[in-house]
């Protein structure tokens, strides 16, 4: 995967040590250049259930949530080889797993001769869905706005800076998880000025889509 799985790993190491080192879960920016720890306080059994609060912090309710169950156990087969390849060209990696203890699985792809790539990653563990980047990551972002619906589920992006060429787009997809895609531009759309969260979105709204399709919606 070259320089974007070694930049992605370390942004999910970062958070991994920081909800250790807090006791608590966290909610994973994709890089080191934009790692935001969004660690949230200590769940409960009861704050883990239904009535528990949610959504908090500013985030939208998700009026008609996807079932769980639409996840695959592999978040690598959340997208078709076919789909990598419109995304990141010819010379595309097949994904690898980069699952993280304290926010899900996940996984990474990337072209070595462009040197762009993005990470899916399933925000089931912390259960808190989009109030945790409501909570953490906005106050803790120079660029945080909302860009939903993304087919039909509330979404926001964040970034360090308008042409920062990494940006994290996260989608609830019920109250409780969410999901994530952080994209790490190629330098040609760098060079080019290209609005990381653009891909990002773009992303996002094709991983929904196979999820809907995989829950038969």
């Amino acid at each position: 995967m070259g320089r974007v799985s070694a930049v992605v790993g370390v942004g999910l190491a970062v958070l991994a040590v920081a909800g250790c080192s807090e006791g608590v879960d966290g909610d994973a920016a994709p890089t080191s250049e934009s790692s935001v720890s969004e660690s949230v306080g200590p769940t409960s059994t009861s704050a883990q259930g239904s009535g528990s609060g949610l959504p908090h912090s500013g985030a939208p309710a998700v009026a008609d949530p996807l079932p769980e169950s639409a996840l695959p156990s592999d978040p690598c087969e959340v997208l078709t080889p076919q789909q990598v390849e419109e995304i990141l060209g010819e010379g595309a990696a097949a994904g690898k797993r980069a699952d993280l203890d304290g926010l899900g699985p996940g996984c990474d792809w990337g072209n070595q001769e462009t040197l762009g790539g993005f990470q899916v990653s399933f925000h089931t563990a912390t259960r808190q869905g989009l109030s945790a980047s409501y909570a953490y990551a906005k106050p803790q972002s120079s660029i945080f706005r909302e860009v939903g619906p993304i087919e039909g589920f509330p979404a926001v992006a964040y970034k360090d800076s308008e042409d920062d060429p990494i940006c994290t787009v996260v989608v609830g997809l019920a109250d409780e998880y969410a999901i994530s895609t952080g994209v790490a531009l190629s330098m040609e759309k760098k060079n080019a000025g290209v609005d990381s969260c653009g891909p990002a979105e773009r992303i996002a709204a094709t991983v929904v889509g196979n999820l809907k399709d995989r829950a038969g919606e």
